[in-house]
């Protein structure tokens, strides 16, 4: 290269690998490290933050790509295995790994700046489900950054770009095959947070399992029991299974029977008129839903009557309050209008005939 002048030697490649490339190439990464200093002060506040994550992996990736091609290059005059072009792929590979992992760690920032959270608040007004939504454009960035850094290193190694999209393509059918349960899980990951048929810290009920949603994963779901015991869940059940969630539930319903005395046959139409009146007047019942108050079966012991009725509140320690003054009414309509409860027992009724033998049977005489 002592024969080239200074214009064929910047535009060969191979002037990084002299002193005088080292030089300059010293003195351009120094010049962008401080254009990226002015910018990151300079620069717009939603900005700013992106140059700042950026700024120490590009600066230390393209020194480190700088020196070790230019001490590989001084090798490569030595030793005859190696020669300048995998020089080259040396220094391009350390180059795109630098510039990807930047990509991954300004674009993570960026997502997670005021300005796109401003964004994305417009777009999805619940909390959750906005936390839901950056988790997923995190992993799915990552995935797709690392993917096109894994393919222009194998085409920086002489690898054609239709090869690549075959390997990749190919090597994507044998994963999915080999790991089947896990590519399940993987897809109702990706249902669960384009659905959204839960977000996290939503009390939830599938299968036989029941909790407060933590956290929505690739493979697993993990929830809270309410005795406080983690449990994770894989997603691919989530795809076959029913899904309750009582956390977005419109109102809560109190079902009950009251059971009443056989002998209070007299009062049952006075004590559902008065308890349909107490409901259709308590504040805490919704009056646009179904009321209902009934004498609706002959039990073994006891007349039952049935109440229906929907609660204004979600809430299940608020519901349980109302339920509880819903009951305490209704016992209090039972003991106005002269009943009461009834609970389980068994009456005999002996038959005349018996009556009479008991009568007629010589008593045992207990005088001496």
């Amino acid at each position: 290269m002592e024969g080239l002048n200074r214009a064929e030697l910047f535009k060969d490649a191979q002037f990084l690998q002299t002193p005088e490339g080292l030089l300059g190439g010293t003195v351009v990464l120094f010049l962008f490290w401080l254009l990226l200093r002015l910018l990151e002060r300079w620069g717009t506040s939603s900005w700013s933050p992106v140059i700042r994550a950026v700024r120490r992996p590009l600066v230390f990736g393209f020194g480190l790509a700088l020196f070790v091609g230019w001490i590989f290059g001084l090798l490569a005059h030595n030793l005859s295995a190696l020669t300048e072009r995998d020089v080259a792929r040396l220094t391009t590979s350390i180059v795109l790994i630098v510039i990807g992992r930047a990509l991954i760690v300004g674009g993570l920032k960026f997502l997670h700046s005021a300005t796109f959270n401003r964004w994305l608040m417009r777009e999805i007004e619940n909390e959750r489900e906005r936390a839901m939504m950056l988790s997923l454009l995190d992993r799915i960035y990552s995935i797709v950054i690392v993917l096109i850094t894994f393919a222009a290193i194998m085409v920086a190694f002489g690898v054609s770009p239709t090869a690549v999209g075959a390997v990749l393509g190919g090597a994507g059918i044998g994963i999915g095959f080999g790991t089947q349960q896990i590519s399940q899980n993987f897809l109702s990951g990706l249902m669960l947070f384009f659905n959204r048929p839960f977000a996290e810290g939503d009390w939830i009920k599938v299968s036989s399992f029941e909790g407060t949603v933590e956290r929505i994963g690739w493979y697993h779901t993990r929830i809270c029991t309410f005795d406080q015991r983690p449990l994770f869940i894989p997603n691919a059940l989530f795809a076959t299974t029913p899904i309750e969630n009582p956390g977005r539930m419109y109102h809560r319903r109190i079902c009950e029977e009251i059971s009443l005395r056989y002998e209070d046959l007299g009062c049952v139409s006075q004590i559902v008129s008065d308890v349909k009146q107490m409901l259709q007047q308590h504040p805490a019942i919704d009056q646009s839903k179904t009321i209902l108050v009934n004498f609706n079966q002959w039990g073994s012991s006891s007349i039952n009557v049935m109440i229906y009725a929907f609660t204004k509140t979600t809430d299940w320690s608020l519901w349980l309050d109302q339920q509880q003054d819903v009951f305490l009414k209704v016992a209090d309509i039972v003991k106005a209008a002269g009943a009461d409860f009834a609970f389980p027992s068994t009456t005999l009724y002996a038959s005349p005939g018996v009556l009479s033998l008991q009568a007629a049977a010589p008593r045992p005489d207990t005088e001496q």
